[in-house]
């Protein structure tokens, strides 16, 4: 029987291995919905891998001599990441548990894979990650595809690019907002946060053990709703008054039509639209119990809704994700100019769109959870060239901090 450790390690490679072959090349990890203490590592694990795919890849690539295939690099990540970056397994385990897995296949790669990492790891963590600093690209340093550096590189100082991207290489937290007109008191498991300067009035709390608030009562009877606070920006700037009539463009998974409803109140009316069926299935459970909120499958940039019907709309479009890249670590791998302008292209068309249905004096508030300028001022300035009888209000970028992600929101109203 091999030792506990031994065990654990051949059990987290297991499982980070069939993660990281769906994970390192399309959108966002996932192991499944299983709690348990092993699961919560590998989690934690593949998530690690993923912010640091750069560094890790640019490691192999020094060492490696010639192409390695890629089931072999996602052993390689993982114990490289397991070496470098937490702390638990003994090296020569790793090393061992590495080889193992890969022996059950082909010697050959076990082989190769028992070289590369014995180099690599051979001068020990901290002088490996000195020469990582002293050596690498500056976009491997700071752990970012090149594509995503180059942008950043282009409108932020050295320092602020670096602290941002230190910033982004911390897990993000969970946030939990207090829905209007429940109570917090007694609840365990969380910690009220300061109140946030766009929505003074949002009950924001870190979740700070996760399994007792997930039990609790509170959460069972939708007291709550996990909320990062930087989506409290789009529907705080909006300002829903009580008995408005409000749009909800692009509004899965629901989270802001929540807020729009609680301020709507009974005698109003919040229309969520979002063009995915499957998508609506969750917005549909998120606003479970508001009997103010009608759901509408349709696409934005058609119009499904008659002109001049809302008094407010929410905009809320797909973009690029350069905000949120703490929860989406792949958007630092997958992100290009290319695919972010053809976005901003797309946002537009949505924008022109939406505005149609604000009546004469009503509001619209278009926002992303993005960095780019590109799909933020330029494309709110692009519709207002384009059109005339809107104005911009005021708009208003939140980088990421401690307890928030990034998001850009800007209010644009309509003439009476």
């Amino acid at each position: 029987m091999p030792a506990k450790g031994d065990r654990r390690a051949a059990l987290l490679l297991r499982q980070v291995d069939t993660a990281v072959r769906a994970a390192l090349g399309t959108a966002g990890p996932g192991l499944g919905a299983s709690r348990s203490a092993t699961d919560a590592t590998a989690r934690a694990l593949l998530m690690l891998i993923l912010r640091r795919r750069a560094t890790l890849d640019w490691l192999i690539d020094r060492f490696a001599s010639g192409r390695t295939r890629d089931a072999v690099r996602r052993v390689l990540c993982w114990a490289l990441a397991e070496a470098l970056y937490m702390d638990g397994l003994p090296v020569p385990v790793i090393v061992d548990t590495a080889v193992g897995h890969l022996s059950r296949r082909s010697r050959a790669e076990a082989s190769f894979a028992n070289a590369v990492l014995r180099r690599i790891l051979a001068p020990g963590r901290e002088a490996v990650l000195a020469a990582v600093r002293a050596e690498a690209p500056p976009w491997v340093r700071l752990d970012l595809g090149q594509p995503l550096y180059s942008a950043w590189s282009s409108r932020l100082s050295p320092g602020a690019l670096e602290a941002l991207a230190l910033r982004l290489q911390e897990p993000a937290p969970v946030v939990v907002r207090c829905r209007r007109g429940a109570l917090a008191e007694g609840v365990g498991g969380i910690e009220p946060l300061p109140p946030v300067a766009w929505a003074p009035e949002g009950a924001l709390y870190r979740c700070v053990d996760a399994a007792v608030f997930f039990a609790s009562e509170a959460w069972q009877q939708r007291a709550f709703y996990v909320q990062d606070a930087s989506t409290l920006l789009a529907p705080g700037l909006l300002g829903v008054r009580a008995g408005e009539r409000v749009a909800d463009v692009c509004c899965a998974p629901g989270g802001k039509a929540l807020l729009l409803s609680e301020a709507a109140g009974p005698g109003g009316c919040v229309v969520c639209l979002d063009r995915s069926l499957a998508r609506m299935g969750r917005v549909r459970e998120n606003l479970a119990g508001a009997a103010n909120v009608r759901l509408l499958v349709g696409d934005a940039r058609r119009g499904p809704c008659r002109e001049g019907a809302f008094s407010a709309v929410l905009l809320d479009v797909p973009c690029s994700n350069t905000g949120v890249v703490r929860r989406r670590p792949d958007v630092r791998w997958h992100f290009t100019p290319a695919g972010r302008d053809e976005l901003a292209i797309e946002q537009g068309r949505i924008l022109a769109a939406s505005a149609r249905l604000l009546a004469p004096g009503g509001r619209l508030v278009y926002s992303t959870c993005s960095l780019e300028p590109e799909e933020n001022t330029a494309v709110v300035r692009g519709f207002l060239a384009q059109q005339s009888g809107y104005h911009l209000e005021r708009e208003c970028l939140l980088e990421p901090g401690d307890w928030h992600d990034g998001a850009y929101a800007a209010l644009v109203c309509r003439q009476a």
